[in-house]
């Protein structure tokens, strides 16, 4: 909180700051448009009086006034113009206008200070009319189109307005200046104006607002700091987020934030006071672990998880308490906070049941419905472990379905598929106790587990699922043996011992195996006991986990599945953690927006490979994303609790259908891969 008081006071001085400078700026701008309108309209005004004047001596033809040391004949009129002696004598010279305005500009000059009239052209008669570099500029613009130019001008200590306008050519004008190429409507030329202009100081402006800014952010400093003083105990009751609330020794709330009345309920009107117990049962109230038992009992701080009934529902908090001190710094109360973890304790809930389910998923072949070889190895190690220190004696039981490729190649992978799901059930059908597990060791082999079993027992055994397989009568005519499918099964039997090793079972288990197929298969074979030893130790971690053996074959699709297992990890942290609504439901919709790629990847890939079952597949993918954007929706308007959504993305989305349902096609894929390969290889022969 003191930081982001501080950000607060940082930002209303930058705010104070901006709207003073915005003033200032808009209060400058303003002053110079007055400054260069009144300056316009006088250059304006002095323009226009002079441009009267040449109308009037233009239409008069010139006129003409007594030749004197500062008015000599203009060498540039015709010379029957230039001079009339009058019949006293009197010598007078002709005045053009460009003569009187010349003259003009040099009384205005004499009068004015630094006042300058100037008229110009891009093609001057007399050579001082020649046009200054900014004038031949402005010259050029009135032929453009301009209308008229003004600009202040700072030149070191002085400042000028400059102004010109053009000079047009009038029908009084064509009979000096026709010959210069020059008809009515031109611009002859033009008349610049430079008038001394003093603009306003700046210095007391500046101080003005600069010690307005000073002053104004002393204030809003000062005020920020002592407000924050003093609100400081109520913001850390009342702004907080969790719900807060103040208890005396006697159990009764004395205060509480808004939070806490909402998360807890109100008061009935008629009643004003009530006690804790009465307010939030729980499961520590009236035991040694209530926080203000533990608080009163000497403790500086107290944090515990709660569960609170409300409405016949229970909710987790983690609740927080800290010592409430007196005048005389003598507890007297808590202060007492709780953050609420419902949504994650069932998020937990979830995950613990998902990952039971991806636990059972990952040890069991999706093509025959028993446990795998990632499950055998597991179980076995662990029953070797158990009877080395018992003493019973383990049974393996190894069995290969007889000429099995020959019945690919006759029948078909499809069929295939089928007669090792027969045959593992077969197998199922004849294992009967909880303890006993019938594993698919790889590609057309199981095996079988049976703990506490002796040789007799598991002879039997084999000698039962032998019959059993053949009592299904599984057409095989390229079998060697048998009109059917018939298999070879090699027992082997010992007493663990410590020291042993479970390789060394199977190694029997398969010695027998071999023996049986060499030996004219369709038949059991068993091994003597021996004493060997054993042991297994393993441990566990609670997330959403990826495994080797989920993989399918294509490498795009196993990205993808491991990218939504990646998503839902970030989704439950998202929940445990606490993060804002906004980011839960963002990284929802991005785990839709994946899981929608993926289905219509994997779709193209299975409509290539010829998946038989590419129509029920995208049935499947069009209900999850329905079902998937309802529920996205709903927790978005609050109508649903992060749990529900992530129930339906780790029970029905991951483990129903990607660690399930795409299991289906998995043998499909790699089959075409097999083949694919198997065309390569025959090309490059």
């Amino acid at each position: 909180m003191p930081g982001n008081k501080e950000k607060l006071i940082l930002l209303v001085m930058a705010a104070w700051l901006a709207i003073l400078g915005g003033f200032a700026f808009m209060l400058e701008r303003n002053t110079q448009k007055e400054e260069r309108s009144l300056a316009l309209s006088s250059a304006r005004a002095l323009f226009q009086q002079n441009l009267i004047n040449r109308k009037w001596v233009a239409r008069h033809g010139g006129v003409y006034v007594p030749v004197t040391a500062t008015t000599q004949p203009n060498p540039y009129l015709p010379k029957h113009l230039r001079v009339l002696t009058t019949d006293n004598g009197m010598t007078l010279t002709r005045i053009n206008p460009s003569c009187m305005t010349r003259q003009m500009a040099e009384m205005m000059a004499e009068i004015v200070a630094g006042t300058q009239f100037h008229i110009t052209s891009l093609k001057p008669i007399r050579p001082e009319n020649k046009a200054t570099e900014w004038e031949e500029e402005w010259l050029k613009s009135f032929e453009l189109g301009a209308k008229e130019q003004g600009e202040f001008f700072h030149g070191g200590k002085t400042s000028l307005f400059r102004y010109m306008a053009p000079l047009m050519v009038e029908p009084e004008c064509i009979n000096c200046h026709a010959h210069q190429g020059y008809k009515v409507g031109d611009v002859r030329g033009g008349l610049s104006i430079s008038l001394p202009y003093s603009t306003h100081s700046r210095r007391g402006f500046f101080i003005l607002f600069g010690s307005l800014s000073i002053i104004g952010l002393v204030i809003i400093f000062l005020g920020g700091t002592f407000y924050g003083r003093k609100q400081r105990l109520l913001d850390s009751l009342f702004d907080s987020p969790l719900a807060t609330c103040v208890t005396d020794k006697d159990h009764t709330i004395l205060m509480a934030n808004e939070v806490y009345w909402t998360t807890f309920g109100y008061l009935p009107d008629q009643q004003k006071t009530i006690k804790c117990h009465e307010h939030r049962t729980g499961n520590l109230c009236h035991t040694e672990n209530c926080p203000i038992i533990r608080i009163m009992g000497g403790a500086r701080t107290y944090t515990c998880e709660e569960i609170k009934e409300k409405n016949g529902a229970s909710r987790h908090f983690i609740a927080t308490a800290k010592p409430l001190l007196d005048t005389q710094g003598k507890v007297g109360g808590i202060v007492e906070s709780f953050q609420e973890i419902t949504q994650r304790k069932q998020a937990e809930k979830v995950l613990e049941e998902a990952n039971r389910k991806l636990e059972a998923l990952s040890m069991t072949d999706s093509l025959t419905g028993v446990a795998n070889r990632r499950r055998f190895d597991a179980v076995l190690a662990r029953e070797y472990a158990r009877h080395a220190r018992s003493g019973a004696e383990l049974s393996l039981i190894m069995l290969d379905i007889d000429h099995f490729k020959d019945f690919n190649d006759c029948y078909g992978h499809l069929k295939g598929d089928e007669c090792l799901r027969q045959v593992a059930q077969a197998m199922a059908d004849c294992v009967v106790r909880p303890t006993d597990l019938v594993a698919r060791y790889g590609g057309e082999e199981f095996a079988c587990i049976l703990p506490e079993t002796d040789s007799h027992g598991a002879i039997a055994i084999a000698e039962k699922i032998r019959r059993g397989i053949i009592a299904r009568a599984i057409p095989h005519q390229e079998s060697k043996v048998a009109a059917c499918v018939t298999a070879s099964l090699g027992v082997a039997t010992m007493p663990c011992a410590a020291g042993g090793s479970a390789m060394d079972l199977i190694a029997q288990a398969d010695g027998q195996l071999y023996l049986a197929k060499s030996s004219g298969r369709n038949q059991v074979k068993c091994a003597a006991a021996t004493h060997v030893a054993g042991g297994a130790q393993g441990g566990t971690f609670m997330r959403l986990l990826w495994k080797d053996s989920f993989c399918c074959g294509n490498e795009l699709i196993d990205a993808q599945h491991q990218t939504l297992f990646c998503l839902s990890n970030k989704l439950l942290e998202a929940a445990l953690l606490a993060r804002p609504a906004e980011e839960i439901s963002s990284l929802i919709g991005r785990l839709f927006a994946e899981a929608r790629q993926h289905f219509h990847d994997e779709e193209t890939i299975l409509r290539e490979a010829g998946f038989p079952g590419l129509n029920h597949h995208i049935a499947e993918h069009a209900k999850l994303l329905a079902r998937g954007h309802e529920l996205a929706q709903e927790f978005k308007a609050a109508k649903l609790t992060l749990g529900d959504v992530f129930q339906f993305l780790a029970s029905e989305v991951i483990m129903l259908h990607i660690l399930k349902e795409d299991r289906e096609y998995s043998p499909f894929i790699k089959k075409t891969e097999e083949d694919d390969q198997d065309e390569e290889k025959m090309r490059d022969r």
